[in-house]
């Protein structure tokens, strides 16, 4: 925050406790809140500070309410971070990291926990004898159901974070079987969920968990086939 932003900040705090505002302030202020953007969290912080106390406002209290707002939009958005195969601890801390950066600054609606893992209850089927336009249509109602709840702009620049939902996407446009659409018999990852290998080492717990595979179990591959079979099929 420069000094004229933190001025423009004082401004807009002097409309409830008409404090004065000079030159001296708003350096200070800027020093204070230097790594603090002006945006529309930094003033609505102001507005939530004397919404809930008559306390004189001082910068602490601009980044405090400045992260509570922030922490709660990522709350409401759910965020889910499946990792990218192979990465490392660190990769997965930063990649999360700045998931939660994007959420924070709203480039992410909030979304419910279904959207969140790339399911939906109410997936849509495809007619017997489909034509190419309902075939179409039935990749766009798929990609409805897995939640298109962001630019795709911004769903383009996340795909290298989340993987398995950039894959989910693309089998969804080309009509596809999702091996996500069911769960896996194999490793017991629940649908929307990625497989993950299990350690079946003599001596330890068969069902410890590692890291998420690349590739689905072949069985969970078989079970999406024949999901994707029976969606296709001209009901009894």
């Amino acid at each position: 925050m420069t000094p004229a932003d933190a001025s423009e900040l004082l401004t807009l705090a002097a409309a409830f406790d008409r404090r004065t505002v000079g030159e001296a302030d708003a350096r200070a202020w800027a020093a204070a809140l230097h790594a603090v953007p002006l945006d529309d969290d930094a003033r609505a912080a102001i507005a939530r500070h004397y919404a809930e106390t008559s306390d004189w406002l001082t910068p602490a209290h601009v980044r405090q309410q400045r992260a509570k707002i922030r922490a709660e939009r990522i709350t409401a958005a759910n965020v889910v971070y499946h990792g990218r195969p192979g990465e490392t601890g660190a990769e997965s801390i930063a990649a999360r990291k700045a998931l939660e950066r994007a959420v924070g600054d709203g480039r992410i609606p909030p979304q419910n926990i279904a959207q969140a893992v790339g399911h939906a209850e109410d997936r849509p089927a495809l007619p017997p004898g489909a034509t190419r336009d309902q075939r179409e249509q039935f990749a766009a109602e798929r990609l409805a159901a897995l939640g298109d709840y962001m630019p795709k702009t911004v769903r383009d620049r996340l795909a290298d974070y989340r993987p398995h939902r950039a894959q989910r996407e693309r089998l969804a446009a080309a009509g596809l079987p999702d091996p996500l659409d069911v769960a896996c018999t194999w490793c017991g990852a629940d649908p929307g969920q990625p497989c993950r290998n299990r350690n079946i080492r003599p001596g330890d717990d068969p069902e410890q968990r590692t890291r998420a595979r690349r590739a689905p179990h072949p069985s969970r591959l078989d079970d999406a086939r024949a999901h994707h079979n029976a969606r296709q099929e001209p009901a009894a």
